[in-house]
């Protein structure tokens, strides 16, 4: 008797034998993609409740940057976030460059607010830095062979038939 583990049914040989499907495996810097951009929609979904929930104290004390401007890039940075989330896990041609320019629209919403909004802090040093090394990280991993493979289309079926193709 087999253990319970194992499959004790005979397996067909030959051509009468179910194919096995093979899938690409997910390179690491993409998983990074995908918690990046699960970060990024949860940043955008705290700040869009944060700004309905606190409207009123934000009204009242009149704020820098206004609970309508708050809670609308808010749900725009959660809804971009969705949309870029589905596409990589999809793996949408163009997801692989929607990383680095969202990152890129992030940043710069971040240091507008910053430098234009907020009051001075002594960490300035410390956040271009981070920004830097964020920037750098998304373009090491957009610009990897690994990631550039795993968006480009290799399967047979996804290639051009021969006889179609023009000289």
């Amino acid at each position: 008797m087999a253990p319970p583990d194992m499959d004790a049914s005979p397996r067909p040989a030959g051509p009468e034998a179910v194919p096995v499907i093979k899938t690409r495996k997910r390179p690491f810097g993409v998983t990074l993609f995908l918690w990046m951009v699960l970060i990024l929609s949860a940043w955008g979904a705290v700040r869009l409740f944060a700004a309905l929930r606190w409207w009123g104290v934000l009204y009242e004390f009149e704020a820098r940057l206004s609970p309508l401007y708050l809670s609308m890039t808010g749900a725009g940075w959660a809804v971009a976030a969705g949309v870029l989330l589905w596409s990589l896990w999809s793996r949408k041609a163009w997801a692989h460059w929607a990383m680095p320019l969202s990152t890129g629209a992030w940043l710069a919403e971040y240091w507008i607010e910053r430098l234009f909004f907020q009051s001075a802090r002594a960490n300035l040093p410390f956040a271009a830095a981070l920004s830097a090394l964020l920037l750098i990280v998304v373009l090491v991993i957009t610009f990897h062979r690994s990631t550039k493979h795993f968006f480009t289309k290799s399967e047979e079926h996804e290639q051009p038939d021969e006889a179609t193709i023009s000289a």
